[in-house]
């Protein structure tokens, strides 16, 4: 469990299907994710393999939901991705809409990166975007997140049965650098 002044991640449990249903199931949250939108079984697919995951050895997967502190709704999800090769962690982040704006990406942000390199003692931090979702790369700026690449037309969308290629931008910090 990670602890902000505003916010709680957890692991995902069997009853956080709820939110799990609110930001997958919701296009304009999943507009720059390369996946399309899931029904319900796909979700509680999804969220079956979030929870083993945490039963992973050695754990490579550590997918937690978002809890305001203030009212204990749960407001999105948070990831952790360890590549134990590269001694690097991948970070990313979905807030429901009614979280948007209120800096809890930043704060979330600035927690994931602190974890990765204090607990998982990991070399590296990376987060991918597409470049068009300018929230997002701002919030890895302000994180003191570096732009290392931008990737043209790496990333397949398949959405509503139809495919295109999209940009990608790829972030990062080091353990030396925070």
């Amino acid at each position: 469990m990670i602890e902000t002044e505003r916010l709680t991640l957890r692991p995902f449990n069997e009853n956080d299907l709820d939110i799990i249903m609110n930001l997958y199931s919701n296009e304009e949250i999943m507009r720059y994710m390369p996946n399309d939108v899931m029904s319900a079984e796909r979700a509680q697919k999804h969220l079956n393999k979030v929870v083993s995951d945490w039963e992973g050895k050695p754990q490579v997967n550590f997918e937690m939901a978002v809890i305001s502190k203030n009212d204990q709704e749960k407001i999105g999800r948070s990831r952790i991705h360890l590549n134990y090769e590269t001694d690097t962690a991948m970070i990313g982040w979905l807030l429901l809409k009614q979280g948007w704006g209120k800096g809890y990406a930043t704060e979330m942000t600035r927690a994931l990166i602190d974890y990765s390199f204090d607990v998982l003692n990991v070399h590296r931090v990376c987060a991918l975007c597409n470049p068009k979702n300018v929230g997002s790369w701002r919030v890895l700026e302000k994180c003191n997140m570096r732009r290392e690449a931008h990737f043209i037309q790496k990333c397949k969308y398949v959405k509503g049965g139809n495919i295109t290629w999209e940009d990608e931008l790829e972030y990062a910090i080091l353990e030396s650098e925070r």
